[in-house]
């Protein structure tokens, strides 16, 4: 099922499940982590809301456009 899937993919996944258990993990062991307050808000507000929501998806799927790119225009080029 994943045979051929692109290098890409595997490493946007990394950062995407990385993220999650990282902070799961976190918050397992840290007593009251997503409570404590930070910027004025509960932490967990931050680095759900803002990472794991807006930038690590943003970020990924823009190395996913960018690098099936490079490849289809590599790809391209070793055709002509």
């Amino acid at each position: 099922m994943f045979k051929g899937m692109p290098k890409i993919f595997w490493i946007g996944m990394g950062l995407i499940y990385g993220w999650c258990f990282l902070f799961m993990f976190l918050e397992m062991t840290i007593p009251g982590l997503p409570l404590k307050i930070f910027l004025g808000v509960p932490a967990a507000f931050i680095y759900n809301w803002m990472f794991a929501l807006w930038f690590i998806p943003i970020l990924v799927s823009y190395l996913f456009f960018s690098f099936e790119e490079r490849r289809e225009a590599q790809k391209e080029k070793e055709v002509k």
